[in-house]
């Protein structure tokens, strides 16, 4: 409809021109090319504008026809390329179905009938990849580095190569250089973080996680975790080189971001300790132990104030419990408190609930010193050969040290950044629980030994020796129990370690 308008105004404007040009009466006359001529005026103007129309419309045909080859070969090109891109198109597919013979050959196609190699050279790399030529792959691969829209995937390529034949640096290599391309690629952030493990580049990793946790490629929970515990993993490292007062920084900043990690508690409070701080280094397990108990806060605790009097340790070994008293390590505390102060009994009862629930080696040796004092040394005695059979607590840092090697950091840093723990819980209870009558014969008082019969040849004694021997074997059977035995009991350490523990029990079986 627009179209017959415009031809319909078109006509209306001809039919006016000639009308206007046909009122003109006067005539034109000249000589041109030594041809003279005399006509209308309205004829000469109507013939020059005829003249300037059919130039115009002579030009335009003159052009197209000039650019006929030219249009041709861009035809040809086009025509060229689309059957380019169908062969890119179905190697691409050859490649997701795994078809190596077909790959090779869309990628000979598209390589040859496309002039932008850039776009070919990913298909001619995983062509070669399916076929198994690694060393044409490489190649493709690097040449990707070339063009800046194609770099990232040819580093992503490269790496994957490097990882399969082990080499771990050109790995590193090409990870840190695809995540300075796109600080929002996944799978470079996390090889970056994992080879940095591997490596033991604690601060490296730290700056990884943190650049991660900016492009939103990490939960934030997880990684301030992850930090925390790089940070500690980085402190334990400064002070295995002589260097405190690094370790205490590196073990500040861990609790900064989660105050409940129990290496570096341990460790900024054995620091703290060194200095004279005992207030700061009690606070720092005490905030600790109220959010996650952990037996080597415990002795950690212990050492702050191992030169006190067993009165004052008792008192903060309560003054702990209370922070998280529903934890078990809380009824050790207690325990451990009322053997300092001589209260065996209220030690015995605190331990009794652990003791029904699968103990392990550290709840027998409480209650062998809780015994001991009760009953005498041998009541103790078989309390302590449990302890050296039993199971020891699986918790790393369990007997109050993190020596860890680099493997061992690496794998408590990814289990603490992934679930804030510091290794997974055993598949199984090992702990041999003990029953009702089990714990009842063994807290009861030992049977007091039988004298033997004298001698058939032996002569009675006079009354006078026989009372003076009587009262000294009475002595000395006062001497087996009692207080004094519970005096000792109460402020010898028991023993910690396995080795400690083993030893104790071995002596216990020598002794009659």
């Amino acid at each position: 409809m627009t179209r017959i308008l415009i031809f319909l105004l078109w006509l209306v404007l001809l039919a006016g021109t000639i009308t206007v040009l046909m009122t003109f009466d006067s005539r034109i006359s000249g000589e041109a090319f030594g041809q003279a001529f005399d006509s209308p005026s309205w004829f000469v103007l109507g013939a020059l504008a005829a003249l300037f129309f059919a130039t115009i419309y002579a030009t335009h045909k003159i052009k197209d026809i000039l650019q006929l080859p030219a249009k041709i070969r861009a035809k040809d090109a086009e025509a060229k390329r689309e059957r380019g891109v169908a062969a890119l198109t179905r190697g691409l597919e050859a490649v997701a179905v795994g078809d190596a013979a077909d790959a090779s050959h869309h990628a000979r196609v598209a390589q040859k009938h496309l002039h932008d190699l850039s776009l070919t050279r990913l298909l001619t790399a995983q062509a070669a990849q399916l076929s198994g030529d690694e060393d044409a792959a490489r190649s493709s691969f690097s040449a990707m580095l070339e063009a800046p829209e194609t770099e990232f995937l040819g580093l992503k390529g490269l790496y994957a190569q490097a990882i399969k034949r082990g080499d771990q640096k050109k790995a590193q290599e090409y990870a840190e250089r695809a995540f300075a391309l796109r600080a929002n690629a996944g799978w470079a952030f996390h090889s970056v973080v994992d080879l940095g493990l591997e490596r033991g580049a604690w601060g490296e990793t730290r700056d990884a996680v943190a650049k991660g946790k900016r492009n939103n490629l990490i939960d934030p929970e997880k990684a301030d975790r992850a930090a925390a515990a790089l940070f500690t993993a980085d402190a334990y490292a400064a002070r295995a080189s002589d260097d405190p007062e690094t370790a205490l920084s590196e073990a500040e900043a861990a609790l900064k971001l989660a105050p409940a990690l129990a290496p570096a508690a341990s460790l900024a409070a054995e620091l703290y300790a060194d200095k004279g701080k005992t207030g700061k280094a009690a606070a720092v397990i005490e905030t600790a132990f109220s959010k996650e108990a952990h037996p080597a806060l415990i002795r950690a605790f212990d050492q702050i104030y191992r030169n006190e009097t067993p009165e004052k340790r008792a008192e903060k070994l309560n003054k702990l419990a209370a922070k998280n008293p529903d934890a078990a390590e809380a009824a050790l505390l207690r325990a451990r408190a009322a053997n300092l102060a001589g209260e065996h009994a209220t030690a015995m009862t605190a331990l009794e609930p652990l003791i029904k629930t699968g103990p392990d080696a550290h709840v027998y040796t409480l209650m062998s010193v809780a015994a001991a004092g009760l009953h005498g040394e041998k009541a103790g005695k078989g309390w302590l050969e449990r302890a050296a059979s039993a199971p020891r607590d699986p918790r790393p840092g369990a007997d109050g040290a993190f020596h860890f090697t680099r493997a061992g950091w690496a794998r408590l840093v990814r289990e603490f950044m992934d679930h804030g723990r510091l290794a997974p819980p055993p598949l199984e209870d090992v702990g041999q629980p003990i029953t009702e009558d089990e714990l009842r014969l063994l807290t009861a008082p030992p049977v007091a030994d039988a004298e033997p019969p004298p001698p058939a040849n032996e002569e009675p004694q006079p009354a006078d020796e026989a009372a003076v021997t009587e009262t000294s074997a009475t002595g000395d059977d006062n001497a087996d129990t009692g207080e004094v035995v519970d005096e000792a009991a109460s402020d010898e350490e028991p023993p910690t370690t396995d080795e400690e523990v083993e030893r104790a029990a071995a002596a216990a079986r020598l002794t009659p």
